[in-house]
């Protein structure tokens, strides 16, 4: 079994939240639905061919069905926030628009898909030739993606007593249980800084599309160092997220 990597980088971000209508408040890191867009746009693969064919297209929708993602957070994180006049449509008037985005930000990106995607995504990579310009968020948020790798050797495992510092998935539904999914241990050798975060998440059960509001455990660095946490405990209660060992490494993925 082997799995895709590549480092994500851009001078900005504007990953957006959708549940806020009156600015534009982004988020630390992309959804998957953001990543799965991403990796369309560098594969050719169409959200959707035209209005008439729905929100999401067949191809688009069999992406996100087959591919695994993971996301590291390799960057500070800063955000800049500036504001514009807006004409309001009810008075004579103008009103103040907040905008944020996120200053240099840079991930690590793991994918997990078919043996026909993950080629087809490495030879994009390597002549770093892509049918759409990946964005970060926003087309005035061009994305850089300096190298990756194709890593061999990993094997799905148990998410107990594991070391990660890529993001969780926490797949308890808060409006049905007030208690995390996720029980973190945390070293005493490495200082974890730990965000949370809620993403619509999209995936696929069976044929049908689902759409549910999950935290989202990100490890983000401190004082230079990348966060490592260890999980004491883990329960899934949808089979989105997985847990994967890496041969040499003594970090595991955590894959949704």
């Amino acid at each position: 079994m082997s799995i895709v990597s590549f480092d994500l980088e851009g001078d900005f971000a504007a990953f957006k939240d959708p549940s806020v209508t009156t600015n534009q408040t982004v988020t630390v890191i992309p959804s998957k639905s953001a990543v799965i867009g991403l990796l369309g746009a560098m594969l050719g693969v169409k959200r959707s061919n035209s209005i008439f064919d729905g929100i999401y297209s067949e191809s688009y929708l069999d992406l996100l069905k087959k591919t695994a993602v993971g996301i590291q957070v390799r960057s500070q994180v800063a955000k800049c926030t500036f504001f514009t006049n807006h004409r309001s449509l009810k008075e004579a008037k103008t009103k103040p628009y907040k905008t944020e985005l996120l200053v240099n930000p840079k991930y690590t990106v793991y994918v997990k898909s078919t043996e026909q995607i993950n080629e087809a995504l490495l030879d994009r990579l390597k002549d770093n030739r892509f049918v759409f310009s990946p964005m970060l968020g926003h087309a005035y948020c061009p994305a850089r993606i300096p190298q990756f790798r194709k890593i061999s050797g990993i094997e799905e495992v148990e998410p107990e007593e594991l070391q990660v510092s890529t993001v969780i998935l926490d797949e308890i539904v808060e409006s049905k249980s007030r208690n995390s999914g996720v029980k973190f241990e945390q070293f005493s050798d490495f200082p974890a800084k730990v965000m949370v975060e809620r993403h619509l998440h999209h995936y696929i059960d069976g044929d049908s599309l689902k759409r549910v509001v999950l935290r989202h455990f990100i490890p983000v660095p401190e004082n230079g160092k990348d966060s490592v946490i260890e999980i004491e405990r883990y329960t899934s209660c949808l089979s989105i997220a997985k847990f994967y060992s890496v041969e040499g490494s003594e970090q595991a993925l955590c894959l949704f």
